[in-house]
């Protein structure tokens, strides 16, 4: 063999090493839990996660499961409550007009969880897409930065833009117009910074699942800070949500749950619009 093609045969042995080598590290760096190689730039943001984000789920009554996010400050406080709603359990449906209050809704209406949905006029009257029960009350209202939670007739949970009603009116089961959309297709969505409030809203797992979360009326997000929450993994005290939207927040951030074993209660202002959650 000729000196010179063995100089050329160790180079490409060193090459084919090197892309060896880097091509494990690429894999091994995808391998990581989701979020996981990023907590150290986590942990700088305001709200990122302080402690140990536990997983865990308390199951409520069948079909409905609790868990609280306490990671993200003060480990004695709570910051997010989220409801996992089963839509083969459970049917999702809306309700509105008079204003009311989370827990005399799920009086009236017999229902195991309840969370406020829409913003109102200063009459008190809800604005945007409503439907019930696969009957249109309202429809969409015109806006660049708003979207609505939906049920498909044959119960399939979307997020879609006021936009795209027209498409989705026939279909609907139930809806409700509300807040910015804070992640679509897996990615925080661009949201404009806004003051720190009490957050109310609903996420769209990747595998379907439908979550909705709400904020003690204490606990306060930016919308950065919320959208971030939102998208973030469980194990970095986040959501893990594919899709996800607001509902109002403020003071009528509220919510109600009761089940066999655990009631959880966030009060808040009268409103007139509210999502709830019934046993099939």
């Amino acid at each position: 063999m000729h000196p010179c093609d063995g100089v050329k045969l160790a180079t490409v042995r060193r090459v084919r090493t090197i892309v060896f080598l880097l091509a494990f590290f690429a894999v091994s760096a995808l391998a990581q839990p989701y979020g996981s190689s990023q907590r150290g730039e986590y942990e700088k943001e305001s709200n990122g996660p302080h402690g140990e984000c536990i997983d865990d789920w308390t199951r409520v009554a069948d079909g409905l499961d609790y868990r609280a996010i306490q990671c993200l400050g003060d480990p004695r406080d709570l910051d997010v409550n989220v409801i996992r709603v089963d839509l083969q359990r459970y049917r999702l449906n809306v309700t509105s007009g008079s204003t009311s209050s989370a827990r005399r809704v799920a009086q009236t209406m017999d229902a195991d969880f309840v969370i406020n949905a829409n913003f109102f006029d200063a009459s008190r009257r809800p604005l945007g897409a409503l439907a019930s029960s696969g009957d249109t009350i309202q429809d969409a209202k015109s806006n660049s930065w708003q979207s609505i939670f939906l049920v498909t007739r044959d119960g399939t949970p979307k997020i879609i833009l006021p936009s795209q009603w027209r498409t989705y009116r026939s279909k609907t089961w139930m809806a409700a117009q509300a807040g910015p959309r804070l992640v679509v297709a897996g990615h925080t969505n661009r949201v404009h910074q806004s003051y720190a409030a009490a957050r109310a809203g609903v996420c769209i797992a990747k595998d379907g699942s439908v979550l909705f979360f709400a904020t003690p009326q204490d606990r306060k997000f930016d919308m950065y800070e919320i959208a971030r929450i939102a998208r973030r993994g469980p194990e970095d005290g986040g959501l893990g949500c594919h899709e996800a939207m607001l509902f109002d927040g403020g003071h009528s951030t509220q919510l109600f749950l009761e089940g066999d074993t655990k009631r959880v209660t966030v009060d808040g202002d009268p409103v007139p619009a509210f999502v709830y959650a019934t046993r099939r």
